[in-house]
């Protein structure tokens, strides 16, 4: 039997090794928590029956605060169809603040066990093991649905070049992995 390895052998456990940095680098870029920062501004009524906000009407972030009775209503003010910051009704806000910092942990666990797992499969994999091989496979399809929704992010003004690289090399990573995987010839090199 000759130590010389196959190439797809080679390039399967590369793109795993690849995958875990990328999933590494990923976790070290993202922003952590659950706030997000809010601009001043705010649209204030003139005491008529629809509210309407005086100036140009650009106010980014602020608050929508009507006259007496008018359309948008901040606070708790009677009247009005919209209510702002003290009439929310949103009860994932509240999971999410209460929640938040356990999230962030429980987010972090499962980036670091699926590093690992990615790591441990491509070495099995370099030992030219079955079980590598299938747990390899099936990390590659997670990273590749992990992975899709990102591409629907691309549009827009506030594009990350380093989120979207990562995301497109993740992409370009996992789908050889489980073309390679399910090719007989590769598999036939596996115990």
């Amino acid at each position: 039997m000759s130590s010389a390895k196959p190439k797809s052998i080679l390039i399967i456990a590369g793109l795993l090794i690849l995958l875990a940095l990328l999933s590494g680098t990923s976790a070290l870029t993202s922003r952590v928590g659950f706030t997000r920062t809010r601009q001043p501004g705010t649209f204030t009524g003139n005491n008529g029956a629809n509210g309407t906000a005086p100036g140009d009407g650009t106010a980014p972030g602020g608050n929508f605060q009507g006259g007496n009775g008018g359309n948008f209503q901040g606070g708790n003010a009677p009247g009005g169809n919209f209510q702002g910051r003290g009439g929310g009704n949103n009860p994932l806000g509240s999971i999410f603040r209460i929640l938040g910092p356990s999230f962030i942990y429980i987010s972090l666990g499962i980036t670091i066990i699926g590093i690992l797992l990615a790591l441990l499969s491509a070495w099995g994999v370099w030992k030219q093991k079955k079980w590598a091989l299938n747990l390899g496979m099936v990390i590659a399809l997670l990273f590749l649905i992990g992975a899709l929704p990102g591409l629907f992010a691309l549009g827009g003004r506030n594009i990350n070049l380093l989120r979207t690289s990562i995301t497109v090399l993740s992409l370009i990573a996992s789908v050889p992995v489980l073309v390679l995987g399910i090719l007989p010839s590769v598999r036939d090199f596996v115990k």
